[in-house]
């Protein structure tokens, strides 16, 4: 056990080299993922992928997105920029690959609140199904349009456990028989990014666009109120859309990180304070930003400064103990762009924060 452990401790230090093979291939830093066990204050790599060949390590994936299991608070996915599907069941101290869906772009993936086996996860224009924890995959939706794709996927957990995906030309399809058959909800007409269901108000629905705004559905996606006046009140910035985030701790709680900054409400939507943040408005890109699950007071996120064809120029790491108020600043610990950042929703002294390249 003690062997095992050291392999993979080396192998999560030394990116390449004897014994640990990159995945990923050419790179201009470390990407991958790390993990900080005191609330960001210091970082380590987390790369181990053992495989019968041996412990490779995970340190040239570009990181799009990670997902989290709602049940599970060790257990994440990574979808990555046309490197497949890996996930971990120990908060990172090992990763695995889905071999389905190697080499592929993972643009949206779901896992079902009350069945940790079951996985909705789209490359794309397919979503596909798991019930038996990745060991097999059955397509269950195909878009036959081109340059069509889905950018999120959504799983109600009350009554029917409906399935929503949402499409980037703004479609909003839904399937209330676990993906059997589905249908058409909204037709939003333009570009959509995000979908969130909010697990505290049943029924209760969230569509974010890139440059129209936020949405909200209190009746499961049939009738749509815009949420758009109170953002105007700030700025064109405000629409300049990068993450939406539900604050799971309180009811009708979220916020809206943007190239403005980051806004948050406390009656679903209706209006926002600003939050007030060491740079000024539209200063930075903010990709990469969570909460404390168990201390909303605590916020994380990244500021980062992207070049010509987005050449990542610089990233910095802030943290607040206090709502807001006040930030820490910290380095980051590799010169890749940060992307995500998830906070263990049991063990809140452990982040997770996923890195890629752009260009």
């Amino acid at each position: 056990m003690r062997i095992k452990i050291f392999i993979l401790s080396l192998c999560a230090i030394l990116f390449t080299g004897a014994g640990c093979i990159n995945i990923g291939g050419k790179e201009t830093g470390p990407m991958g993922v790390y993990r900080s066990l005191d609330k960001g204050d210091t970082w380590e790599a987390v790369t181990a992928f053992p495989t019968p060949q041996g412990v490779k390590s995970i340190a040239g994936l570009k990181i799009f997105r990670i997902f989290e299991d709602p049940s599970d608070s060790n257990a994440f996915y990574l979808g990555t920029r046309g490197q497949g599907l890996f996930y971990t069941y120990d908060n990172g101290d090992s990763w695995q690959e889905v071999k389905f869906f190697s080499g592929k772009f993972i643009y949206a993936l779901a896992v079902d609140p009350k069945d940790k086996c079951v996985i909705y996860a789209s490359d794309g224009p397919n979503i596909y199904k798991t019930t038996d924890c990745s060991r097999s995959w059955s397509l269950v939706f195909t878009e036959t349009r081109t340059n069509e794709r889905f950018v999120s996927i959504a799983i109600d957990n009350s009554g029917a456990r409906t399935v929503y995906g949402a499409q980037l030309n703004g479609d909003l399809l839904a399937s209330k028989d676990e993906g059997k058959t589905w249908q058409t909800v909204k037709r939003f007409n333009f570009q959509l990014q995000q979908l969130e269901v909010d697990h505290k108000v049943p029924g209760r629905l969230y569509t974010a666009s890139y440059r129209k705004g936020l949405y909200r559905s209190d009746d499961g996606g049939k009738n749509w109120i815009t949420l758009n006046e109170e953002l105007k009140k700030f700025s064109n910035d405000a629409f300049n859309f990068y993450r939406l985030v539900l604050n799971t701790a309180q009811k009708d709680s979220l916020f809206w990180i943007s190239k403005y900054g980051i806004l948050r409400s406390d009656n679903a939507g209706q209006t926002w304070t600003e939050l007030k943040l060491l740079t000024p408005p539209g200063a930075v890109t903010i990709l990469a930003f969570d909460i404390n699950e168990k201390n909303p007071k605590e916020i994380y996120y990244t500021g980062s400064q992207l070049g010509d064809k987005n050449a990542h120029l610089r990233s910095t790491f802030y943290k607040s103990s206090d709502g807001g108020v006040k930030w820490e600043t910290k380095k980051l610990p590799t010169n890749t762009l940060p992307v995500m950042i998830k906070v263990n929703a049991k063990n809140d002294s452990s982040i997770l924060m996923g890195f890629t390249v752009l260009n």
